[in-house]
């Protein structure tokens, strides 16, 4: 049975990923208007481009140039991938930059499953209820896949990331700030609220503190629940306060953060 999802990003510049899980569909011949971006994740892919017919096992790529004629197939009994599809506009706006060269390779090798795992990342994301920062971790999953495909594959020049101090010295206090007060924090406020374009605030970010902005508001919430705990707050009281969907995912942090669950918390006085 197929079972096929397509997310559309209408907020985030249109960008749309696919999620394909079928056995015996179909693609005629026909080209996107933006780049495409995929990875088999089971199964064998199939293709006819560039004058051949190509077949793409798991662990594979697939970067498409914008109207880039060619048709699709299951090559397996079962075949599974995530596309993501974006418009030049959209790739540049994302990035930061002001031209892009394109893919030179169809289906180059993915080195170290990266961008196949990026792509997982993003649709495990999508499809995960909905909670505060929801936009924010789509956003940085977004921009990873992007940074991988364009620069790895697409000749794409990112300027490196320098240490900026104030910057992120601004951004944890914004961040506390928010998470203090309940907001739902987004890449995009953050960045304007530093003076930093968000593909740079995040490659800056992680060389500067080894986490993404996501990472911090999630390390964020985590403390944030912990002193709540600690203030005899029920966990599941302690979850919504601190902007997680539910108790199950304040836990999951809560045991990656401090290698227990709030239950396992003792207090001496």
């Amino acid at each position: 049975m197929d079972k096929n999802r397509y997310h559309h990003l209408g907020w985030l510049h249109g960008i749309e990923l696919f999620e394909a899980a079928f056995s015996t569909q179909t693609f005629s011949r026909h080209a996107h208007e933006g780049f495409a971006i995929g990875a088999i994740a089971e199964g064998a892919g199939g293709y006819q481009c560039r004058g051949e017919t190509m077949v793409l096992p798991a662990g594979s790529l697939s970067l498409m140039n914008p109207e880039e004629p060619h048709t699709g197939f299951a090559a397996t009994p079962w075949l599974r991938y995530n596309m993501l599809y974006a418009s030049e506009a959209a790739v540049c706006a994302v990035l930061d930059l002001k031209s892009l060269r394109g893919f030179a390779t169809v289906a180059p090798k993915d080195k170290g499953f990266a961008i196949s795992q990026s792509l997982s990342v993003l649709a495990t994301t999508l499809n995960a209820p909905k909670f505060l920062d929801w936009h924010l971790q789509i956003e940085e999953a977004v921009h990873e896949v992007l940074a991988q495909s364009f620069v790895r594959y697409g000749r794409a020049d990112l300027p490196p990331p320098g240490r900026e101090p104030d910057a992120i010295s601004t951004l944890r206090a914004c961040i506390s700030s928010g998470v203090a007060q309940g907001d739902d924090l987004s890449l995009t406020d953050l960045a304007e609220t530093v003076g930093l374009s968000p593909s740079y605030l995040i490659r800056s970010t992680r060389r500067q503190t080894g986490l993404t902005p996501h990472g911090l508001v999630l390390k964020a919430r985590v403390e944030h629940a912990h002193h709540l705990i600690l203030d005899k707050t029920p966990a599941a009281e302690a979850a919504v306060i601190s902007g997680f969907y539910d108790q199950a995912h304040l836990i999951r942090q809560y045991r990656r953060h401090f290698g227990v669950t709030p239950g396992a918390v003792v207090q001496h006085s």
